[in-house]
């Protein structure tokens, strides 16, 4: 079921499967706290891949084909038997806000953006966000290979270890990555 409302001339759609207010004028999704998981006290959790398959469907819809994509989204992948998170990116202009109170949002079930406030992407008012991402590897933004003493500096360690076995080991491994 779907009730629009009009307040000041401007539409908002409300979904009942999730609660959340789609308003078009201002391409801001709102997610109610009803709509998140307890984990304790004041803590919640968002699983960001079931919020992003309901803004898919409300996207789907009637009242949401004529607007701009609201989420980009890279699946799960595996490589060599390990599986790295899907990605969810809110895009376009579009912007989320939880609803204000004193409680703590986790974002889970992917890498994401839906935390960024100073990209506009999160609305931030009084709940406090905690993403969940992790990085599987990260791209340098030089454009190219970093140095073996670049490396041995990010890892915080000296040029030479005083073990030779392990320089060895260290020297090989700088070898390799940098050809």
């Amino acid at each position: 079921m779907v009730s629009p409302t009009n307040s000041r001339k401007v539409w908002t759609w409300t979904y009942s499967i999730m609660a959340y207010t789609y308003d078009y004028a201002t391409l801001t999704i709102t997610i109610p706290q009803s709509d998140l998981t307890l984990v304790t006290g004041t803590l919640y959790e968002l699983n960001t891949n079931v919020f992003r398959l309901a803004v898919a469907d409300e996207q789907d819809s009637e009242r949401g084909m004529p607007y701009p994509d609201a989420i980009r989204h890279n699946t799960e992948v595996t490589v060599a038997g390990t599986t790295y998170a899907r990605f969810i990116e809110i895009i376009n202009g579009w912007s989320i806000t939880f609803e204000n109170g004193t409680y703590s949002v986790r974002l889970v079930g992917s890498n994401n953006n839906l935390f960024d406030v100073e990209n506009g992407i999160l609305n931030q008012n009084s709940v406090q966000v905690i993403p969940g991402n992790a990085a599987g590897l990260i791209v340098s933004g030089g454009g190219g290979s970093l140095t073996a003493q670049q490396i041995r500096d990010a890892m915080g360690l000296s040029s030479t270890s005083g073990q030779p076995d392990i320089d060895l080991k260290l020297n090989n491994i700088f070898a390799v990555s940098a050809s």
